[in-house]
């Protein structure tokens, strides 16, 4: 399996069609039994819940003074989050309808019953951006991305219900073939690069170029490492004894990273 340490390279893969029909075994069928099922949810736009949210306020104040106190506010405010869900249910909202776990891969469904499976052999990386966008753009809802082998752009999934909890699951299930591939990389060309250059990784330790142009290139052996984890924003995350603050990277699939580093430090003499 390559590994995707900085995804740059990928073709889009065509959809496959409904699986089993005319009584034929589909791909997603060769895929095993189904392990669990992400569903979809429809987002409620900001503009949309203002709207709900001031005229609830509205008609809580009104019923208040009408009938002489403050019980109706919580019911008010009930009706309203309903409202809000049911208009969040009525809409139309393109993408996908869920995303299946199967011992084998994922299956993603599509709003019309297609269906799209992924063998866990075809995925060379993941990331996923908690709650704001990979350009840094605080707000944005939550989104995850799937790497393909060969692929030129990666399978984005977002408005899932458990979406987090779906690319744990995808980074257990491939973590142990990444380290491996990362292991194999290192022992065949002497070095592997994460995050487009700044850090380069040897038998004999780190290698850190600080993306300030200024800045000098740092170097660690391995006994100056003392751990490397996958932080709660997904990066790779790089203690050492001399420096003060931890190394912040992104890197897709931290925590196979952070996996590959504490073997090397672990086994370094």
């Amino acid at each position: 399996m390559a590994v995707v340490w900085s995804p740059t390279r990928v073709r889009t893969v065509r959809p496959s069609g409904p699986v089993g029909q005319g009584g034929r075994v589909g791909p997603a069928d060769r895929l095993g039994p189904v392990v669990r099922v992400y569903r979809r949810f429809r987002p409620v736009p900001r503009r949309a819940r203002a709207w709900v949210d001031a005229c609830a306020a509205v008609v809580a104040v009104a019923a208040c003074l009408a009938l002489g106190g403050w019980w109706p506010a919580p019911v008010v405010g009930a009706v309203a989050v309903v409202a809000a869900s049911g208009f969040g249910w009525l809409r139309p909202v393109p993408g996908l309808r869920s995303v299946r776990i199967h011992e084998g891969g994922l299956v993603l469904v599509a709003a019309d019953g297609g269906e799209r499976p992924l063998p866990w052999g075809a995925m060379e990386a993941t990331e996923y951006y908690p709650g704001y966008s990979p350009g840094g753009r605080r707000g944005a809802c939550e989104q995850g991305r799937i790497w393909l082998a060969g692929v030129d752009e990666p399978v984005v999934l977002e408005h899932l219900r458990g979406l987090a909890r779906l690319f744990r699951e995808l980074e257990e299930r491939l973590s142990p073939g990444l380290r491996a591939a990362l292991h194999e990389t290192l022992r065949t060309e002497g070095s592997v690069r994460f995050a487009r250059g700044r850090l380069t990784v040897t038998a004999g330790g780190l290698v850190h170029r600080p993306p300030h142009p200024l800045a000098a290139t740092e170097a660690y052996r391995w006994a100056e490492v003392e751990s490397a984890r996958a932080s709660a924003l997904g990066e790779l995350e790089i203690r050492t004894r001399s420096a003060g603050l931890p190394l912040a990277l992104p890197v897709p699939n931290a925590r196979a990273a952070a996996g590959f580093l504490e073997e090397l430090r672990a086994t370094a003499p």
